[in-house]
């Protein structure tokens, strides 16, 4: 081989790797569909490739079938997980938001509220001024305006 051909260095595990590649079948082996194959227990399919008398190579191409399968069913799971448990955090996010837009409009109205009753305070205020007298807020009686001045103030 030439010094730097990409295949001249390789250890002896990647030699097993490419001696062992050996490729999945497309359809179902030996009478066994991709539905028995995943679900069958391998203690059961051990018993039914031994009684088939299938070569080792077979075995070992319906196992890594079995177990690519498995895989692609985990994997399927999997995907279908995450994307139901994001669509609950973008349904949880849009719920947050609504609420939090909510406060943020209870609060200006409830700002503006206190807006509005300190300008009514102010110009009840004025008013009793003008009009020299104040009423104390525990009784409702008019008192001399003299008496109100500490308050006023």
């Amino acid at each position: 081989m030439k010094k730097g051909d990409k295949y001249s260095r390789h250890s002896k595990s990647m030699d097993y790797v490419l001696a062992h590649d050996i490729p999945l079948s497309p359809a179902p082996c030996h009478g066994i569909s991709d539905d028995e194959l995943v679900s069958i227990t391998v203690r059961d399919l051990n018993r039914q490739l031994k009684l088939k008398g299938l070569t080792r190579e077979d075995i070992v191409r319906m196992k890594q079938r079995r177990r690519t399968l498995k895989n692609r069913g985990y994997a399927a799971s999997c995907r279908i997980k995450r994307i139901e448990q994001k669509d609950d955090l973008e349904h949880e996010k849009n719920s947050e938001f609504s609420e939090s837009e909510k406060f943020i409009e209870d609060s200006m109205k409830l700002r503006e509220e206190i807006e509005a009753l300190h300008r009514k305070y102010e110009a009840l205020q004025k008013f009793a001024i003008q009009k020299n007298f104040c009423y104390r807020a525990s009784t409702n009686n008019p008192i001399p305006f003299a008496l109100c001045l500490p308050f006023v103030l």
